[in-house]
């Protein structure tokens, strides 16, 4: 309960004074509710992979447990996705119902459907690059900084909080054809004009599967030193 509290907090109403209308006319605190949402997530799977993935590897607490399960190492980190997903959309659901009680917004059931889909494989491409940093990275330090702008990219770069506009026209392209940004964007777009963006999400399919073999390959070299 105090996530999505802090969350709104200090990003929801510091930039609803600052930003007061969407490019579009819209409110902004009405704009950015599911920027907020997304940014809820975000900050909500984080600390299962990292723990999972970087702190108890770097510790070697868990390394033998993982090197003797029978199961193959793609499944590991296709559970622990979905278990850290899991995980992520509970609090994702509970700053709805919160930011609902707060915001102006009406919520039609098709809007909180789609939402949740887009929500579910933003979650799964955000965590394989969770998990694919964690185990590329074994220092502490360089974990910290190499997270901190990922976060930053989180945060600016999929147009949860600003919209793509305000960037330069170069920059703006390439954070709008980032896999990051796809989901929310499809949102975005089935919110204003009601149309599913099949080809993004469709797209997103096939780059979640190859991460996932990726990261269970990298799980796997780890394991092997």
């Amino acid at each position: 309960m105090l996530l999505p509290i802090f969350v709104f907090a200090m990003i929801g109403v510091p930039l609803k004074n600052v930003i007061r209308y969407s490019l579009a006319g819209v409110s902004y605190d009405i704009w950015v509710f599911p920027g907020l949402i997304f940014i809820l997530s975000s900050l909500s799977l984080y600390p299962l992979l990292y723990r999972e993935f970087f702190d108890l590897r770097i510790h070697r607490k868990v390394l033998v447990n993982i090197a003797l399960t029978p199961h193959s190492k793609n499944k590991i980190v296709l559970a622990s996705l979905v278990a850290a997903g899991l995980e992520s959309l509970v609090v994702a659901s509970i700053g709805t119902i919160l930011y609902t009680g707060l915001i102006p917004i009406v919520l039609t059931l098709p809007n909180l459907i789609f939402l949740l889909c887009c929500l579910v494989v933003y979650l799964l491409l955000l965590g394989n690059l969770f998990i694919s940093v964690s185990l590329l990275i074994d220092t502490l330090t360089t974990m910290s900084l190499v997270m901190f702008m990922v976060f930053l990219l989180i945060l600016f770069g999929n147009g949860f909080l600003i919209e793509f506009s305000f960037f330069p026209l170069g920059f703006e392209s390439f954070l709008k054809w980032q896999p990051l940004s796809l989901p929310f964007q499809s949102y975005q777009r089935f919110n204003a004009t009601g149309m599913i963006d099949w080809s993004a999400m469709v797209s997103l399919i096939p780059v979640i599967y190859f991460w996932i073999i990726l990261n269970g390959y990298l799980l796997k070299r780890k394991l092997l030193q």
